[in-house]
């Protein structure tokens, strides 16, 4: 199989949903924030794939070299749209790097949205 094939990479997202579900399993003790942001980010990621987009996410459960601030999702559309989604929870702040990086996208004509929701996520489809 050609390793940039879409079956490889629908493969390689499936293996990265499999990580993220048990990296935060549900426990009474787990917060339900964290628990509910990242059913939030694998509804994304499920849709994304459904949809046959291109797709960049950082994990949850590790920390990794992706940029400080950098949003949850980078996701390219068909028709060269490209969008880049930060999830956060009702109660959700954005933090001192994630504001900077929006303001240094918006600078250059780029929108990072923020969404507290997948029907929030699906609004941005329309």
């Amino acid at each position: 199989m050609n390793p940039f094939d879409t079956r490889w990479y629908h493969a390689k997202l499936s293996k990265e949903a499999v990580r993220l579900r048990a990296a935060l399993p549900p426990s009474p003790k787990r917060d339900s924030v964290v628990i509910r942001e990242a059913e939030i980010h694998q509804a994304i990621l499920d849709e994304c794939r459904r949809r046959g987009w291109l797709v960049f996410h950082g994990s949850m459960a590790t920390a990794t070299a992706r940029t400080r601030g950098e949003p949850d999702f980078v996701i390219c559309r068909e028709g060269g749209v490209t969008l880049m989604v930060e999830v956060k929870t009702r109660i959700g702040k954005l933090s001192t790097d994630q504001q900077a990086v929006a303001a240094w996208a918006r600078k250059l004509g780029h929108t990072v949205f923020v969404v507290r929701s997948f029907e929030e996520f699906l609004q941005l489809l329309l």
